[in-house]
């Protein structure tokens, strides 16, 4: 009996003291930035962590953003960075453009983890640019970069051209069957920008559409961008450990919609390797690729091989998806709402567009596209006011001590915000930020500062691998819509969220330009 009670105690003592030294790790945790003597944000009180944690209530981007924004405005000028705590994990959130510039281009090595968990071998579609650090990434960017150059643009353009004609179809089509000229536009970009990519990347033609329509496509890949798979603490260690979680073959995909763009490309890839018929699209490119991969390998028919090259030109496919779908029609949907806004812009931009056509023969031909030069200044000013990309976030790789600051030190495996959206608003570097203003971008700009003051693509190495396609993709539409229709706004309400929609009143032009009468509406 005696031996028991001291078992008990044993474990008793032990029970206490695993207690006291988690208390006193969360305690460091709290006081993290305070040891260091490091300007920061103070941590929640214990009792709002808890409740967050237990009922897993997620903070929206519109919240984080809201935060981010206010550390910075209170902070900027105190140092190289600030601290904040993100519930009890410390952060830092970079203050200086000198010191974005070192994680974003000078020691980007050091900061090339976007903290995304990702699994490639058991959840394939997530190895993709996005998610994948190091070496892998590394060489994954070198074999992809020379699909993504400018000139490849040309060799896609007719695709796109189709895909927004369509959209001037649907658009017109919508005001047909309304009563009244008032649109909610985002919904018909969403279509545009998610039927660009089923065709020119996925490589989904017209006669396959019959097999893969485009509502099942669109259902897949909500399903694939809006489903959690787990929970919030559970994501959470996904990001903190991510290698633990990946010996434990967690995976973040839902399996219907893995299944789903798998069997879509294997069909697709297979019907066109056994036709040996090429394509004017990105999936061509991606087999090129898949093809020199081969071939550069000693067992060519090697079957496992040919498994993972199949898994990563599908997860090079559905990155589009993942970084380009929202953000694109997000981004499309704004611009039309800030020329709403501006009619004296949305006028200038029409001229433009009608000038530039008549030195092209009247015609909307690539090379027309790419040399709107307000064109791209409103695109450009549109990414200034509402970024794809509210903020980034790093994962310092080994510790870091900020050249000429020694006291400011970023340990290894910590996090490091950059407020994209308040940098944006910073009136030191935009003057009346609220303001749109396309013209801030015809000026002579000094292009060093602009690495760490402007992130429309994200900036440095690791910027968006597709931005001249999606860069495209809103030249094109922008230009055949401003050509048919006037956009104003059915209320001077001003835009609250994106969630509460966009509506626009659409009034048709009137006059066909020569060259168009068979798109006249």
């Amino acid at each position: 009996m005696t031996d028991m009670w001291i078992i008990f105690m044993i474990l008793g003592l032990i029970v206490l003291a695993l207690l006291i030294l988690l208390f006193m790790a969360a305690r460091y945790q709290r006081d993290y930035w305070r040891y260091l003597d490091i300007p920061h944000e103070r941590p929640k009180k214990l009792w709002p962590i808890i409740k967050q944690l237990v009922t897993q209530s997620l903070s929206t981007d519109d919240e984080k953003v809201a935060h981010y924004t206010s550390i910075y405005n209170k902070f900027k000028g105190s140092g190289p960075f600030c601290g904040f705590y993100a519930l009890l994990q410390p952060r830092a959130l970079a203050l200086d453009r000198e010191l974005i510039r070192q994680i974003m281009i000078k020691n980007f090595w050091n900061f090339n983890d976007r903290g995304i968990y990702c699994n490639q071998r058991t959840d394939p579609l997530s190895g993709d640019l996005y998610g994948l650090r190091g070496n892998k990434w590394k060489e994954m960017r070198q074999k992809l970069d020379p699909c993504f150059e400018r000139d490849r643009m040309a060799w896609l353009y007719a695709s796109l051209y189709d895909e927004a004609e369509q959209l001037l179809l649907t658009v017109s089509s919508t005001l047909m069957k309304q009563s009244h000229s008032t649109v909610h536009i985002q919904k018909l970009m969403r279509r545009y920008v998610l039927s660009a990519l089923a065709s020119c990347v996925f490589g989904v033609n017209a006669e396959q559409r019959e097999k893969y329509s485009l509502d099942e496509f669109e259902q897949m890949t909500e399903l694939a961008l809006s489903t959690r798979k787990h929970g919030y603490l559970m994501n959470l260690l996904m990001i903190r450990f991510p290698n633990f979680c990946r010996k434990l073959r967690l995976r973040q995909t839902p399996k219907p919609a893995e299944d789903y763009f798998l069997s879509l490309l294997e069909d697709i890839v297979a019907q066109r390797e056994a036709s040996g018929e090429r394509r004017q699209d990105y999936l061509q490119l991606l087999l090129d690729i898949k093809a020199v991969e081969l071939t550069t390998h000693e067992y060519e028919a090697d079957k496992e091989l040919k498994a993972h090259l199949q898994h990563e030109l599908a997860a090079h496919a559905f990155v589009f998806l993942k970084a380009g779908y929202e953000q694109t029609a997000n981004t499309l949907s704004l611009a039309l709402y800030e020329l709403a806004l501006n009619p004296e812009v949305q006028r200038e931009l029409r001229q433009e567009l009608k000038a530039v056509m008549a030195k092209h023969q009247n015609q909307l031909s690539y090379e027309c596209v790419q040399s709107l030069t307000l064109m791209g200044h409103v695109i450009l000013e549109t990414l200034r006011m509402h970024p794809i990309t509210p903020y980034i976030m790093r994962r310092c790789l080994n510790d870091y001590t900020v050249p000429d600051h020694m006291k400011y030190m970023l340990a290894k495996e910590i996090f490091v915000i950059i407020p994209t959206h308040a940098i944006h608003n910073d009136p030191e570097y935009y003057p009346e930020p609220d303001r749109f203003k396309p013209e801030r971008w015809g000026s002579p700009r000094d292009s060093f500062k602009e690495q760490s003051t402007w992130f429309g693509f994200g900036s440095g190495v690791r910027n968006c691998i597709g931005m001249q396609f999606a860069e495209l993709q809103l030249r094109v539409a922008l230009a055949l819509l401003l050509l048919e229709f006037e956009f104003s706004l059915n209320s001077r309400r001003p835009l609250v969220s994106l969630q509460d929609g966009i509506a626009l009143q659409l009034t048709p032009l009137g006059v066909v330009e020569p060259g168009l009468e068979e798109r006249a509406v």
